[in-house]
């Protein structure tokens, strides 16, 4: 835990670190040695490296050579900031290449995303990998109802993140039902009185109109 301090990990998150992943414990100093060392061979700052221990303590876990290393090598060829995907969400170098990643990848192309907007989405919302397949496809077949452009999507990848029952389908289906239309972070991202507010305005726009 030394080690860890002298990373400038605070002592009052330490509870914290080793909650999230009691396996911490068990690793060797070289082990940790070597995924701090490709964190700042990846840019990060002393800063970043505290607080990707601190969110994300499991990284500890993955290999260098066989998934951290890999994965920053893909998303790289696609145009990806890989210290800043690695800063926001350390967890997407944790997923198989051939299972997970690349299938994401063929899935966006598929549905007529190019590489730069698909390297864009990742770039603006890293967690956009983690999500299973089957999850994608739902929100997918929900957005095509929607009438938005795909290009929304680019702008606002957050919208995958968001519960399809409980947020996207309630809020857009208000929206119809109003009358109006907001962009589609508008729709989702404020808060309820935001969201209200939003529609009111609209709505007094068009009634001046």
């Amino acid at each position: 835990m030394t080690f860890l301090e002298e990373l400038g990990v605070d002592k009052e998150q330490w509870a914290k670190v080793i909650y999230r992943f009691p396996a911490l414990l068990t690793y060797s100093r070289p082990k940790l040695r070597a995924t701090v060392d490709f964190l700042y061979e990846m840019g990060l700052s002393a800063e970043c490296v505290s607080k990707v221990l601190t969110r994300c303590p499991n990284i500890i876990s993955y290999s260098v050579e066989d998934k951290l290393r890999p994965a920053t090598e893909y998303f790289r060829s696609m145009g990806v900031d890989v210290g800043v995907l690695l800063y926001r969400c350390p967890q997407t170098f944790g997923l198989s290449i051939e299972a997970n990643i690349k299938p994401a990848t063929e899935f966006f192309k598929d549905k007529g995303f190019s590489m730069t907007e698909i390297a864009t989405m990742v770039s603006r919302y890293g967690a956009l990998y983690t999500f299973s397949l089957a999850k994608l496809v739902l929100k997918w077949e929900f957005f095509l109802t929607m009438g938005y452009p795909r290009t929304e999507l680019v702008k606002f990848p957050q919208y995958f993140g968001y519960s399809l029952e409980e947020r996207i389908k309630p809020r857009f289906g208000i929206m119809t039902d109003k009358g109006v239309r907001l962009l589609l972070n508008q729709m989702l991202s404020l808060s309820e009185d935001g969201f209200n507010k939003a529609l009111k305005r609209k709505l007094q726009k068009l009634i001046d109109n």
